[in-house]
């Protein structure tokens, strides 16, 4: 930017400016269910244009499946996915996005020169904090129907306390030719391990789809 305010960390990296949003936590809660089918509302409506970008945490060893971002462009409501049928599941999550609200009764505000904005000291962020993108193939199996389950895994540990981004998983693995795959995340705490599995007819044995992780910052 020509002009503005700029706040740089200690190790010069920008940290606010008066040009970009930072990722901020927009709502947080827990969930606490069955793997037949999870629905968490948001506390409020949230309403950005784009979906806000769910993070998820889970208690114990899981799986995601079937993730949806629910409402539309303005009116996000809430989020749902399916676990392992007749399992019980609870976790941690938080929706973020790249939005300020103006949330403190004092303190600091920045706005962009559109009049947007940018940061409010009371509106808490959030920071990625890693990208899984190259992946290990385990192997397939396939189902009665014909189809394959194909899994991949990475060496990236669970043990720490950051959230996966569960509207990647919301995304399908492409078909060689035809049809598309569904993706799953299946959490193995047991073995210090992510694997991501796609369920299809004609799927690649490569895994292109990134995993994102992120933390609050409190």
């Amino acid at each position: 930017m020509s002009y503005g305010m700029m706040f740089k960390n200690g190790s010069d990296v920008v940290v606010i400016d008066s040009e970009f949003s930072r990722l901020t936590t927009l709502d947080k809660g827990a969930w606490n269910g069955t793997g037949a089918g999870v629905v968490v509302n948001f506390a409020k409506t949230i309403t950005t244009d784009e979906p806000p970008l769910v993070f998820v945490r889970p208690d114990q060893s899981n799986v995601f499946c079937f993730c949806l971002v629910r409402g539309s462009a303005g009116a996000w409501t809430g989020f749902s996915f399916v676990g392992v049928v007749g399992q019980a599941t609870s976790g941690k999550w938080f929706a973020a996005a790249f939005k300020s609200e103006p949330t403190a009764s004092f303190g600091f505000r920045l706005w962009d020169g559109s009049g947007k904005l940018l940061f409010d000291n009371g509106t808490p962020c959030a920071q990625f904090t890693r990208t899984i993108t190259s992946w290990t193939y385990l192997g397939a199996v396939q189902d009665p129907q014909g189809q394959s389950r194909l899994s991949w895994t990475a060496p990236s540990s669970l043990a720490g306390a950051d959230y996966m981004l569960l509207s990647n998983i919301a995304m399908d693995v492409a078909g060689l030719t035809s049809r598309q795959g569904n993706m799953y995340a299946v959490w193995e705490y047991n073995n210090d391990r992510l694997i991501i599995q796609a369920v299809g007819v004609d799927l690649s044995t490569t895994l292109y789809n990134p995993v994102v992780f992120a933390k609050q910052i409190i």
